[in-house]
């Protein structure tokens, strides 16, 4: 059974969360207190809605208790979205899901006890910066605190050597979880460590941010 996920807001964010979703296989019941949004999108997702999120009886109506996630994109209204997430809580949701616009907001969803949040501007950002720094990296992933996943292009040292040999687990505290190959472009999950590593390669590792720093620099 397709996960039921609704999204509220349908800005420039959370329409293309919507779309994403629905994409994916998702049944998305995508919500917007403007016609003009839920029409943008309608046509894509399984069931939209024109309400208005805060208001708790407009919420209660939409059944949304009973989805697998909610994700609250409201990115033009603080009060909004602070309210349309105190209502999902009395609502019993589960997995609220927030996007928000600085750390006071963040601390603020934090507080009401939302399950998520985004903050799309910081993470670009840091993925921007990442990519900056070091010349070999070619995206950027954060995932729990201290941890993250990385695409790197390997280094000299380690081109014409197997996975095995290269020994990137042991110089480096990481973990090689993919190899995607760009001629021809293909993806190699949990690869084999006879694999040999060319110039073209892209290794996708994952690791605590200090030993990704090390791999990112060679």
């Amino acid at each position: 059974m397709a996960k039921q996920v609704a999204v509220l807001g349908l800005g420039k964010f959370g329409a293309e969360v919507a779309r994403q979703l629905a994409s994916d296989g998702c049944d998305v019941l995508a919500v917007d207190r403007n016609p003009d949004n839920v029409d943008d999108v309608k046509d894509e997702v399984a069931r939209a809605a024109i309400a208005d999120t805060t208001d708790n009886d407009a919420l209660a109506a939409l059944g949304l208790d009973s989805m697998d996630g909610v994700v609250v994109a409201l990115g033009g209204s603080l009060e909004a979205s602070i309210l349309t997430c105190l209502h999902l809580k009395d609502l019993k949701c589960k997995n609220i899901i927030a996007k928000v616009m600085s750390p006071q907001h963040e601390k603020i969803l934090s507080k009401l006890g939302v399950g998520r949040v985004i903050y799309p501007e910081r993470e670009s950002a840091r993925r921007l910066a990442k990519q900056l720094s070091f010349a070999s990296v070619m995206d950027f992933l954060p995932l729990a605190p201290g941890f993250s996943v990385l695409e790197v292009a390997p280094n000299e040292e380690i081109v014409g050597k197997s996975l095995g040999e290269a020994q990137i687990r042991q110089k480096y505290g990481v973990q090689v979880v993919a190899i995607r190959e760009l001629l021809p472009e293909r993806w190699h999950l949990v690869p084999d460590p006879g694999m040999v590593i060319k110039d073209s390669d892209v290794l996708v590792v994952i690791g605590k941010d200090d030993d990704l720093k090390k791999i990112a620099r060679e």
